[in-house]
């Protein structure tokens, strides 16, 4: 690239995550100060829409993975493209499996037995150690319920984003679920606001399962001691499908405002080469979206735990969560309630669906 662009350089600038990030781009935007190129994990259709993103040829999404450049699109044009990336599987402590008496052949692969192992490994536990954790914390425990929907076909809202499907069969179904697991953790545990905590308590073997991605392998074995952890998809539920949501996703787009438009474009180019994101994902462990850098030997030799991951980003539908067109923090508060309900109380949950989609809908209108 310094061949083709003598004199571009890359200054890198810290503008935060998630809604922070948004918040200051549509600043620096409305301000005329936008910078050549950002990175982020969603509100590529919302900037989109108000034209502050330069349209991206489309072969530059060809090798990519459908999931994890799903939010990348509006009007049916492309607006970024997706390097690292990242979906949920189910993390278990072998330590744990083998202390109640189980093998890896008892991973479940059903929700029903997941619950059944669950259980007898918190039973065998005595107080020691407990079958699952579920993250309740806000965003966190949001990102980790919604596959649980999706395998029954549900969703939080429908699939245009304009509207919350928070009252639904399936929403309710899910939910139930979570909160019968939840019975099988460590007391207190669905109340903890620190992720890294949910983390220790799997990688020290006082949990035997968690739902977690890719980053957790290399945090796993940079701790002393290493967990002796093992990875595998989501059960399902009795008629369900596989499905999953883009987490810890990295999209790269350039800003309409750029003077440097086809330098930019060149940039997210690279990095959504076979050839960058091959060499990124062995450097940091990270999973690539790239669909042949995925099968790279040299990662999967180095991380061959990454092996899961990457085919459920091959095989399992997968979708970030929606970007709501209209007061989406105020919304994502309300369904945080919910969540609270679920996991930390023995409130009815239909009463909790019904009053969120209620309150939902006002602030969507």
């Amino acid at each position: 690239m310094e061949k083709k662009f003598p004199g571009i350089t890359i200054n890198y600038v810290d503008k935060g995550w998630a809604d922070v990030l948004r918040e200051n781009l549509m600043l620096a935007t409305m301000g005329g100060n936008s910078p050549d190129v950002g990175v982020g994990e969603d509100f590529i259709p919302e900037f989109a829409r108000i034209g502050a993103l330069t349209e991206l040829p489309q072969e530059m999404a060809k090798d990519l993975a459908e999931g994890p450049i799903s939010a990348a699109w509006h009007d049916g044009k492309l607006y970024a493209v997706a390097s690292m990336t990242g979906v949920l599987g189910l993390v278990y402590n072998k330590d744990v499996l083998h202390k109640a008496g189980l093998t890896e052949n008892d991973i479940p692969k059903t929700w029903d037995e997941w619950l059944d192992v669950s259980r007898k490994i918190t039973e065998a536990g005595k107080g020691e150690f407990y079958g699952t954790v579920v993250q309740n914390n806000q965003l966190g425990g949001t990102f980790r319920i919604i596959p649980f929907i999706r395998q029954l076909g549900g969703d939080y809202t429908t699939p245009d984003w304009s509207k919350v499907t928070f009252n639904t069969p399936e929403v309710l179904k899910a939910l139930t679920f979570l909160r019968e697991l939840s019975k099988t953790a460590p007391p207190g545990s669905t109340s903890l606001n620190d992720e890294g905590a949910l983390y220790v308590m799997v990688n020290t073997g006082k949990v035997c399962f968690y739902v977690n991605g890719p980053w957790f392998i290399a945090w796993s074995k940079s701790q002393t001691p290493a967990g002796n952890i093992g990875y595998a998809p989501l059960p399902l539920p009795e008629g369900g499908k596989r499905a999953n949501v883009i987490i810890g996703n990295t999209l790269w787009y350039v800003l309409k405002q750029s003077k440097n438009q086809e330098a930019a474009i060149e940039f997210v180019r690279i990095l959504a080469s076979r050839e960058y994101q091959e060499k990124m994902s062995v450097a940091t462990s990270r999973l690539p979206a790239n669909i042949e850098a995925a099968k790279n030997p040299e990662l999967l030799q180095k991380v061959p735990e990454m092996a899961v991951y990457a085919e459920i980003v091959a095989n399992e539908p997968a979708s970030p969560l929606p970007v709501y067109p209209k007061n989406g923090p105020k919304i994502w508060e309300t369904w945080y309630k919910v969540q609270d309900v679920v996991l930390i109380s023995d409130n009815p949950i239909e009463k909790a669906l019904e009053e969120a989609q209620k309150t939902a809908e006002e602030l969507l209108k």
